[in-house]
């Protein structure tokens, strides 16, 4: 598997012929080698050779498995939405920290704006016991996901989930602390740049930002200091070639202090962060 992997130019191809075997004998990983000598039945070959094929097919195996990890968690995964990655990790690390702000208040309040699988919100959830969340999303499918991860995690009842484009599913609700958001930001121009197994697999609804990558990211900028608490915290995950754009457009907001570009561990600037002034 890993040989034709590697002949099709398929990214980490030891690590997903692993996952695809794991799916299939189920356990983890590590039993592949605490069990090398266990012999597959021909019908766990023949549905083996079928995941093999749509891998070679630019597949994502999150979607060929139906699981990812994220922030130390499992998710159930679809194509209803993007796979989570561990670059947005340091988003939910940048709640946690707000939230720890206001250890005297409780609840903290949190709008997590197109939540996909529900992992930024869910992860807050199993990491901050004093956040009440809220999570947005305009597509019913991705919706239903993230509601089946939350009740998987067992914190379905500290998240409600709200079907809705941006933050119009927020305008009549009580100020939030923190509002964060992992929206589409690819320029329209570097689509097609993107991995195949990306460009071609994942929606686009949760990947296009418009011509300037600023079609969703611009109105969360320009209207999120409405729907913030005092001294609350908006962060967004943005596309490294934007960010420039994104930093003086909210630096041109008056009701914005404090406005930061913070990148991601692999040393990309990728998150705006910034308080209500």
């Amino acid at each position: 598997m890993t040989e034709r992997f590697e002949e099709n130019q398929i990214e980490s191809p030891r690590l997903i012929s692993e996952m695809l075997l794991t799916h299939i004998l189920g356990g983890q990983r590590i039993d592949l080698y605490a069990n090398a000598d266990r012999k597959a039945t021909e019908e766990e070959r023949e549905t083996l050779r079928a995941l093999v094929k749509r891998a070679l097919a630019h597949e994502p195996v999150q979607y060929i498995v139906g699981k990812t990890w994220f922030n130390g968690l499992e998710f159930n995964v679809n194509s209803s939405t993007l796979i989570p990655r561990s670059c947005t990790e340091r988003l939910v690390d940048q709640c946690l920290h707000h939230a720890n702000e206001f250890v005297e208040h409780s609840p903290v309040r949190v709008a997590d704006i197109g939540t996909g699988t529900g992992c930024i919100a869910i992860s807050i959830a199993k990491h901050s016991s004093n956040c009440e969340l809220t999570a947005t999303d305009i597509s019913a499918d991705a919706l239903a996901l993230a509601t089946e991860n939350a009740s998987i995690h067992s914190v379905d009842s500290r998240i409600e989930f709200l079907c809705g484009d941006g933050l119009e599913p927020l305008t009549n609700l009580e100020p939030f602390d923190i509002i964060c958001s992992n929206p589409p930001y690819i320029p329209d121009n570097e689509m097609l740049q993107l991995d195949a197994n990306v460009r071609e697999w994942e929606p686009d609804l949760a990947l296009r930002g418009g011509p300037d990558g600023l079609q969703i990211i611009t109105p969360l900028v320009e209207n999120t200091p409405k729907l913030l608490a005092n001294d609350g915290l908006l962060i967004l995950e943005i596309a490294s070639s934007t960010s420039r754009s994104v930093l003086e457009m909210a630096r041109s907001i008056d009701g914005l202090r404090d406005v930061a570009i913070l990148r991601d561990t692999f040393g990309d600037d990728r998150f705006l962060r910034a308080k209500k002034a």
